[in-house]
């Protein structure tokens, strides 16, 4: 279930909101619930449906994107995650539920979504020119290390792969710049989107739960990088690491 790192890291995830239910779901042995009921940018948001005997599946959609509910061991009780941005913007937005019985009736549920701005602060940072005002190859580079961290948000894996719940992947200090915004040598930079975590070098790094690396490389801004796959769009990264023991696939 583990696997060891030596390191710091950076433990991301990503994520949002604040409910108003509009319709009344009409059939009584169906119940939709949120957790938490206010949630800022940069928040997660749980949903879950207790459903009777005989659900076939249950479905989404937000922000013209589709939410992955998973069933929990006794079938009659669907969870989601939800993620936003840290800059996504403040205001309401319309979230569907469909559940749909084994007899292929539907029914719809609808809300508003009202997202919250989070204070995150501002920090202001002073580093070497050649670390800000990059040359021609080594902006090459960085381009090249986005694109394929971009690709790893194509990744989707069907079901969840983690077990139970999740655990600290490091005992150590953590920092509060979570969401911090970014002024670099007087440049207006992006956002702060990891939670730092200051431990000793030779410090063991573990999975937090279950999941398939998709991921490793040593990279010019986040160092030697590893991220896991666990499942129905939820990774967790790993930044600044000083080896790595695991490769992709793992």
């Amino acid at each position: 279930m583990t696997w060891l790192n030596k390191g710091a890291f950076v433990f991301l995830l990503t994520l949002l909101f604040l409910l108003y239910p509009t319709i009344l779901l009409a059939e009584p042995s169906v119940n939709v619930s949120f957790t938490p009921k206010k949630i800022k940018q940069g928040d997660i948001l749980l949903i879950t449906v207790k459903t009777k005997p005989g659900t076939n599946k249950i479905s989404g959609s937000i922000f013209d994107r589709p939410i992955h509910f998973y069933a929990d061991s006794n079938r009659d009780r669907y969870s989601a995650l939800i993620g936003i941005d840290i800059d996504t913007e403040p205001e309401r937005y319309s979230l569907s539920i469909s559940i749909e019985d084994k007899k292929g009736r539907m029914l719809k549920k609808d809300y508003k979504i009202k997202v919250i701005s989070a204070r995150f602060g501002t920090q202001r940072l002073t580093l070497p020119k050649e670390m800000v005002e990059l040359d021609e190859g080594t902006l090459k580079r960085v381009r090249f290390e986005e694109e394929k961290i971009r690709k790893i948000w194509d990744i989707f894996t069907e079901d969840n792969l983690w077990n139970g719940n999740f655990i600290t992947p490091v005992k150590g200090e953590y920092s509060n710049n979570f969401g911090l915004r970014r002024i670099i040598n007087n440049e207006p930079r992006s956002s702060h989107s990891g939670l730092d975590v200051t431990a000793p070098e030779g410090t063991s790094v573990y999975a937090p739960n279950h999941g398939k690396v998709v991921f490793v490389d040593d990279l010019f801004f986040s160092g030697k990088s590893l991220v896991i796959d666990h499942g129905l769009g939820l990774f967790t990264m790993y930044f600044h690491l000083s080896e790595i023991f695991v490769t992709v696939g793992d």
